[in-house]
Parts: C-alpha cells; sequence; structure tokens
C-alpha cells in the first residue's frame, strides 16, 4: 500500500471522523453474525449461509477495490466470480420472503 500526502485536509478530516465509526459498526455486525453459528441455532439445512457471505465477500471486494485493494477471495475453492451470480440470485429471493 501506498500512502499519498493530503490534498484536502477537510475531506481527511471528515474520513477519519466517519470511517472508524463506520467499521466498528461492521465489526459489531459480524460478531452477532458469528453468534448465530453457535449452537443456540441450526443453520447447516440451508444454503443460506455460503450464499449471503459469497454475497458479502463480492461487496467488501468491490469495496476494497474502489480503496485500491486487491482482494482474491475464495469459498471452498471456488472464487466469488465464479459464484456471485447465482448466489446473488438466491440472496435476492431470500430478501423477498421466497
Amino acid at each position: 500500500m501506498t500512502k499519498t500526502n493530503i490534498i484536502n485536509t477537510e475531506k481527511a478530516d471528515r474520513f477519519l471522523r466517519m470511517f472508524p465509526p463506520r467499521m466498528k459498526q461492521l465489526d459489531k455486525q459480524i460478531k452477532l453474525i458469528d453468534n448465530c453459528s453457535s449452537s443456540n441455532y441450526e443453520w447447516g439445512f440451508t444454503d443460506t449461509v455460503p450464499t449471503f457471505f459469497i454475497v458479502i465477500f463480492h461487496k467488501l471486494t468491490l469495496t476494497a477495490k474502489t480503496f485500491g485493494l486487491k482482494v482474491d477471495v475464495r469459498i471452498n475453492g471456488k472464487s466469488i466470480e465464479e459464484t456471485y451470480e447465482d448466489a446473488n440470485d438466491q440472496y435476492q429471493q431470500s430478501l423477498e420472503g421466497g
């Protein structure tokens, strides 16, 4: 990663004010999702978990790219790009209640 000099201090200050709290929120949400993997829940009967992770990893990969980061994510040996379209269709259907 290459650091650059600050060009606009107002934008830099805004970033430093907004980004860390948003990452903290994301971290809290990830912990809540992790709680669903405990023995209090049964989830092995459905493909919801891999489907949702594929969609989320795809979104995170695209977001990382906007920050100049190249991320290569694989689930069970397959790249996100190979599996995203089908997973996103299933994800959208599940959000619609079907």
